[in-house]
């Protein structure tokens, strides 16, 4: 199946990223944990567009091992080559969060690209800001989210807006972010969502879930 690209300017986990952090503190909207957790699924979805990897009955495994120059993506397929055969996503979704630090890298890759800035809290244990060098254009990917919402039906949505959509929805960035009709359409967004990329958003909820739980005991 081919991926449509909807973002130009943005890649997916570029754009989660932007939406889920405030562009003038830098700091994120939600919890961090579950932030990361949607960024783990986001930057995997790239990999799916580019057909690097593939998905199937909840299970991820590498199809192309050729490096794109791109660094995030590039070291996210290597470390999948490197495991042979099939494993659970939801096990990937936690790899990246617990061990691979993903909201640091995509963080660097946008800062990489001027976007956004580093900055390392000055008293110990104050966490990272990702403060915007430009503020409008960091907060693009959200206000063109909102206008595809509001203009487009859910069914006409491509399918990486509409994962986009999903991941906001599922980390429960939306209610704070966004006004309550967008909120709305967003909860349509899951259903349209073709098998691989359900499968996909379903690992990201059930690592939500689990941290959730572990939060709790």
């Amino acid at each position: 199946m081919t991926y449509p690209s909807a973002h130009p300017t943005y890649r997916l986990a570029d754009a989660l990223f932007l939406i889920g952090h405030d562009e003038f503190s830098g700091k994120p909207h939600g919890a961090a944990d579950r932030l990361d957790c949607a960024l783990a699924g986001a930057a995997l979805a790239e990999l799916m567009f580019e057909r690097r990897i593939a998905v199937e009955d909840g299970r991820m495994a590498a199809v192309d091992g050729r490096l794109w120059q791109e660094p995030l993506t590039d070291l996210l397929a290597t470390e999948i080559m490197q495991r042979e055969g099939a494993h659970p996503i939801r096990l990937w979704i936690r790899y990246l969060r617990d061990h691979l630090n993903i909201c640091e890298r995509v963080g660097t890759r946008l800062a990489t690209a001027g976007v956004v800035r580093r900055e390392q809290g000055r008293l110990l244990g104050r966490s990272v800001r990702w403060p915007a060098v430009d503020p409008n254009q960091a907060a693009s990917p959200r206000v063109r989210l909102t206008a595809m919402m509001m203009r487009q039906n859910a069914a006409e949505l491509d399918v990486e807006s509409l994962l986009l959509a999903a991941l906001v929805e599922a980390v429960g960035l939306g209610t704070g972010v966004f006004d309550t009709p967008v909120n709305a359409r967003m909860r349509e967004c899951e259903r349209f969502l073709p098998p691989p990329l359900r499968s996909l958003l379903g690992a990201v909820v059930a690592a939500l879930d689990a941290s959730t739980v572990s939060v709790r005991r």
